[in-house]
């Protein structure tokens, strides 16, 4: 079992109550819910990858997709009430070669795979032509993380960030320690073009925290930073990415 795997394994009874109470993850979940109101169609078949207990699962059905979920998590497919579940992996999907209209992976799953090219391959994979992909992906290169290069993780990681687009290490989540790994928006860009995905939209969410994540989470109320996230062109600086693109 992955360490990953074991995280949600041990919060997936309480994950709803720790991430749905904050209104740092609220906001998030209304910019991905615009995201998905607008690409997903009633009788798509959808693969969620990274379904977790199922929320976004859930949310999809009810807008009239056939929805497949999968996650690494065990005891999270146990807790979530979505249907089809896979208990697999998302950086090599178990699952047929052209059998989904889109597939989606919400709530920063690509953060936890290191090879991103060949996780983004693998969804290509099961993908038919014109098939959706539809991603978030916390941004190595941001205001936000320049906070916890500073403050918590050091200089050498921001040379990382800079250099590579690539930043690996353990960060603090909304329940203790987790390894992570951030990705910067011209490092995704690239992973998706060679995996064959063309990219048609880049929304940025949380342009300019006012503080670190750590302590937003926490201690305060962010509707108004919403305003920020309609300068698009500004994508390559947000905290999180949502990433939409299309396998030609």
């Amino acid at each position: 079992m992955t360490e990953a795997a074991a995280y949600y394994d041990a919060i997936a009874h309480i994950y709803s109550d720790i991430y749905l109470r904050m209104e740092y993850y609220r906001l998030l979940y209304r910019k991905l819910g615009e995201v998905i109101d607008r690409y997903i169609r009633p009788g798509m078949r959808v693969l969620d990858v990274g379904a977790g207990t199922g929320f976004w699962s859930l949310y999809m059905r009810r807008r009239g997709a056939h929805v497949v979920s999968l996650d690494i998590s065990f005891k999270s497919l146990e807790t979530c009430r979505c249907g089809e579940r896979i208990n697999g992996d998302a950086g090599h999907l178990p699952l047929k070669t052209g059998s989904f209209d889109a597939v989606t992976a919400f709530g920063s799953v690509y953060n936890h795979i290191s090879g991103l090219a060949d996780a983004f391959t693998s969804a290509l994979r099961v993908l038919k032509r014109g098939g959706l992909f539809i991603a978030d992906v916390d941004n190595a290169v941001c205001l936000d993380m320049l906070y916890e290069y500073l403050l918590y993780q050091g200089l050498g990681r921001l040379k990382n960030a800079l250099l590579r687009g690539v930043v690996e290490g353990r960060w603090e989540s909304a329940h203790g320690e987790i390894p992570f790994t951030y990705y910067s928006y011209f490092y995704v860009r690239a992973a998706l073009r060679r995996a064959g995905l063309k990219l048609v939209e880049a929304r940025p969410v949380y342009l300019l925290p006012p503080l670190p994540t750590r302590l937003l989470q926490r201690r305060l109320r962010l509707r108004w930073l919403e305003r920020l996230d309609h300068l698009r062109p500004l994508a390559p600086l947000a905290t999180t990415v949502v990433y939409v693109a299309v396998k030609a």
